[in-house]
């Protein structure tokens, strides 16, 4: 994704977090739970990939499935990548020119994750 696209996207969605709405829809300690497991991956995501930034996250709520899920953001030179990955492990969503190293780094480190 070009640079000014991505800055404005995480521009318009970087903001405080507030989960009224989820803990409404999801209940406290399930939030809880989904934003302790997403914090321990983003830890793990800027520790183990050094060739691309971890730039940012943020949460959102996917009401459909009733599942708290966290955009990271990466980024490489002039080029953002954005993953989706929602409180329960699930890959939600990736960025279609994300590069194939960088996929392949987090799914390696997603089933590390897992085990």
């Amino acid at each position: 994704m070009k640079k000014t696209d991505a800055d404005q996207i995480k521009f318009n969605c970087f903001a405080e977090h507030h989960y009224e709405s989820a803990i409404e829809l999801l209940g406290n300690q399930r939030v809880l739970e989904h934003i302790e497991y997403l914090d321990k991956l983003e830890s793990a995501l800027a520790y183990s990939i050094s060739d691309y930034a971890l730039d940012v996250c943020h949460d959102l709520l996917d009401d459909e499935t009733l599942q708290l899920v966290r955009v990271y953001w990466f980024s490489k030179g002039m080029r953002d990548y954005y993953l989706c990955i929602d409180g329960s492990g699930l890959i939600r969503a990736v960025d279609d020119e994300m590069p194939d190293l960088l996929f392949h780094q987090i799914t390696s480190l997603l089933d590390a994750f897992y085990s």
